[in-house]
């Protein structure tokens, strides 16, 4: 198709997958080729006769029109001779603010994953847990003046697993240690009923991250290694700021020499139920750590109940097989990982990093060296992301 200063006219075919009161017929019918998708839902609620009128989205051959139909049309190399079908949908607008829940520093990370409930973590050395609808349900502080800022939020079910009101916060925070609170909901209110904490990083924790089914979490911290915790272990603390006895999780680093390239420990998703008090995976703090990063881990997520994926900033993506607690995959990347997600399926892995602005994506599938791997740009700022 050539282009010319005539008004080209471009003979379509409106099709839908929508229901019956918005489908037209497919009559093919002459429309100017210097429509754009503003142009072309004016002529879908014409012919519709929708009153007040419904903005639409357009496809021709599987992508969206973002310019004219005479462009599009040039740049696939399409001859205007053809009847094209063109698919409309609803157009999705950009998202509304309906509330604003208020924190005092920079709002660090947010999850919205389990019980209807949203948490949020803070600078401001606090968790804070809200309702959908924005309401804040519950203020949960961590009691570290010197270095509390909370680094990443997690929900789990709660720890009886039947309470359908019941649900656990967990939060990492810049001293090292993961905090979580069992927390009862109610319509407007929320309340802590126990709190535990998870002791063992050495330095800030930067992520945390729900295994499915929320028996088990994972910790990445700047010290190099990734952290997987039960539920219900760690260790008792109570919500006035009593200082948290450290001294197993010291005993049991200097026993496992939990630094980059030390032995792994067993799983602990087959600790025995019994154990001495003094074994480094006694049940109140049975942990499984993850050692092999060059250098921070900076993220973290689970593809399944036995298997994560971590990033760092030694520039490597790696998946780990949590009931034997080895590394079984990793990628290379170009840059620093700042960011992970991963299918349920294991199937394709995104990661954004190394302030690049862009979203990669790879199927482990094919291996390292044989391609897999594509690259989306349209960021114009540095961000982080979850994918679900």
């Amino acid at each position: 198709m050539a282009s010319s200063d005539e008004d080209v006219q471009i003979t379509c075919r409106f099709v839908t997958r929508l229901p019956e009161k918005y489908r037209i017929a497919p009559t093919p019918l002459a429309v100017p080729g210097k429509l754009t998708r503003y142009g072309l839902s004016e002529v879908v609620n014409h012919l519709l006769a929708l009153d007040p009128p419904k903005p639409f989205d357009f496809l021709v051959d599987g992508e969206l029109v973002r310019t004219s139909l005479e462009k599009l049309l040039l740049r696939k190399q399409i001859t205007a001779e053809r009847t094209l079908d063109v698919e409309y949908i609803p157009a999705v607008g950009p998202p509304s603010e309906e509330a604003v829940g208020k924190h005092e520093d920079w709002v660090s990370c947010v999850d919205g994953g389990y019980a209807g409930a949203i948490a949020t973590g803070c600078y401001d050395g606090s968790a804070k847990l809200w309702t959908r609808a924005g309401s804040l349900l519950l203020t949960l502080p961590v009691n570290n003046p010197s270095n509390n800022a909370v680094t990443s939020v997690a929900l789990l079910p709660s720890v009886d697993g039947k309470n359908e009101n019941g649900v656990v916060v967990v939060a990492g925070a810049h001293d090292g240690v993961v905090r979580s609170w069992d927390v009862e909901m109610g319509k407007k209110k929320a309340s802590s009923k126990s709190s535990r904490a998870f002791i063992g990083h050495a330095q800030a924790v930067v992520a945390v991250a729900s295994a499915p089914g929320g028996e088990f979490f994972a910790s990445a911290s700047n010290d190099g290694t990734a952290r997987v915790w039960r539920r219900d272990g760690g260790t008792e603390w109570s919500e006035d700021g009593a200082s948290l006895d450290t001294s197993s999780a010291k005993r049991r680093k200097a026993e496992s020499g939990a630094v980059p390239g030390a032995q792994q420990k067993r799983s602990c998703l087959d600790a025995p139920a019994k154990a001495a008090e003094d074994s480094p995976m006694a049940p109140l703090n049975a942990e499984l750590t993850l050692t092999g990063h060059r250098g921070a881990v900076t993220c973290v997520q689970w593809e399944s109940p036995d298997a994560a994926w971590t990033g760092g900033d030694d520039k490597t993506l790696k998946r780990w097989d949590v009931d034997e607690g080895r590394c079984s995959q990793t990628f290379d990347a170009p840059k620093a990982v700042n960011s992970v997600a991963c299918r349920a399926d294991g199937k394709r892995i995104l990661w954004s990093g190394g302030g690049d602005k862009l979203v990669h994506a790879w199927d482990p599938r094919v291996g390292q060296n044989t391609g897999g791997t594509s690259t989306f740009a349209s960021h114009t700022v540095c961000f982080g992301f979850f994918w679900v």
